[in-house]
């Protein structure tokens, strides 16, 4: 006997739903690796999830499609997707955003029904590796780091930005919105991203959209304009020694330190070759005079690898330090290579001129009188001695609306 069409569907409905529910958690999965097999996943189970999401396909990927993963106004968009694994997606978001030095960011995932440690508790099952979702202050994060073709776990860094220097792959979980009963589940990819490491990740990215490849310059090939060079004539701004170095430790308004700071400068032409070293982390290369006036400048460990060039400047220079007196500079700087989005930072200088106090109370071995500066740019304001005997600055103090630290001189060598 055969049974009633729709005896026979309702017999065939709960091995679909099962099926489907499968589908759906083996693709939840796949997103938890925050790599291309999200995607690979989603063109496996294409069929279960069309009913629930808008989809695109390309080959052997199939990815959720937002209107512009650019513009934050149209980077979602709303899943009906029933519990997945006890999580009820409402939406699906895609976006990049471009900080410049701090890197690119490529943020892919969903917003969840549930407060973060509901979330993050029903999400971790789904990981090859639960234990990898760390918790934060208000956060559940997994991070790594790209170190050469592969992958390295590290531990969660919130607050800290990767730069252009390094890659991170991140799995986080974290509150959407103020009520507390929705989350953000997110892929980011974010740093140094390039357009191989999109093409391993992100089959849903086309090439056309792929970050350009930039050549990063070199700071000595970048050279000071003409124009700003020759006004560079002060005879009290010349350097008196060939090479000299420091060591400075800087000192919180709470009592706590920062690990040393290494300086070095080379005369070079009248002006002073500078390289800062903040321990192992990162150096700053600057061209300077007597440490008052930056002509250029390049991070390196840190920032998207521009030189900073100062392109055009009005200096004033008293012909003597004489208390009361003022050395005044405005500047015009310009990132090069330039970037299409690059506008001009303009920055100025005034240090007025104060009292002569011996130069060995900044450092023993010090020699002759060093004359007080007091500096001001904008919100960055600076205590500053001028140390004659050199033709150098130092900076003793510095304070800005929210931090403020003074600086001990542990060691300091001159080569006349």
């Amino acid at each position: 006997m055969k049974l009633p069409a729709l005896l026979l569907a309702a017999a065939v409905l709960p091995s679909l739903a099962h099926a489907d529910d499968a589908a759906l958690t083996d693709t939840l999965k796949a997103f938890t690796r925050c790599d291309a097999s999200f995607f690979s996943s989603l063109n496996t189970h294409r069929d279960a999830w069309q009913a629930y999401a808008p989809l695109q396909q390309d080959k052997a990927f199939t990815w959720i499609a937002v209107r512009n993963r650019a513009d934050r106004q149209a980077s979602q968009v709303p899943i009906s997707a029933p519990p997945i694994a006890g999580l009820k997606l409402l939406s699906y978001a895609d976006e990049v955003t471009n900080l410049g030095p701090l890197g690119l960011y490529y943020y892919w995932g969903f917003i969840v029904d549930g407060g973060v440690d509901e979330v993050a508790l029903r999400l971790a099952p789904l990981l090859a590796q639960p234990e990898s979702l760390q918790k934060g202050a208000k956060e559940y994060t997994r991070s790594e780091l790209k170190v050469g073709n592969a992958w390295r776990a590290i531990k969660p860094q919130p607050g800290k930005a990767p730069g252009t220097r390094q890659v991170e792959r991140v799995l986080i979980v974290e509150p959407e919105g103020t009520q507390g009963t929705q989350s953000r589940v997110s892929c980011s990819v974010q740093g140094g991203v390039n357009a191989g490491v999109l093409a391993q990740l992100r089959p849903d990215i086309a090439p056309v959209d792929y970050p350009r490849t930039q050549v990063e310059p070199s700071f000595t090939e970048v050279d000071v304009p003409a124009n700003v060079r020759q006004r560079l004539d002060s005879p009290l701004l010349q350097p008196k020694f060939k090479t000299l170095s420091y060591r400075y430790v800087s000192k919180r308004g709470d009592g706590s330190k920062d690990l040393p700071v290494s300086v070095t400068f080379k005369a070079q032409g009248g002006l002073l070759v500078k390289n800062e070293a903040y321990g192992n982390t990162f150096d700053v290369d600057r061209l300077t005079q007597a440490d008052l006036i930056q002509l250029k400048s390049k991070m390196n460990g840190v920032g998207d690898g521009r030189v900073l060039q100062t392109r055009d400047i009005e200096l004033n220079v008293p012909t003597r330090w004489a208390p009361g007196q003022t050395l005044s500079a405005r500047l015009q700087m310009v990132n090069v290579p330039a970037q299409p989005t690059d506008k001009p930072y303009d920055t100025s200088l005034t240090c007025t001129v104060g009292e002569r106090i011996p130069a060995r109370q900044v450092f023993a071995s010090l020699n002759g009188d060093a004359i007080k500066l007091a500096c001001d740019q904008g919100d960055y304001k600076t205590s500053r001695v001028f140390i004659e005997d050199l033709g150098v600055a130092l900076t003793l103090e510095s304070t800005s609306s929210d931090t403020h630290y003074v600086n001990e001189f542990i060691a300091l060598k001159v080569e006349r």
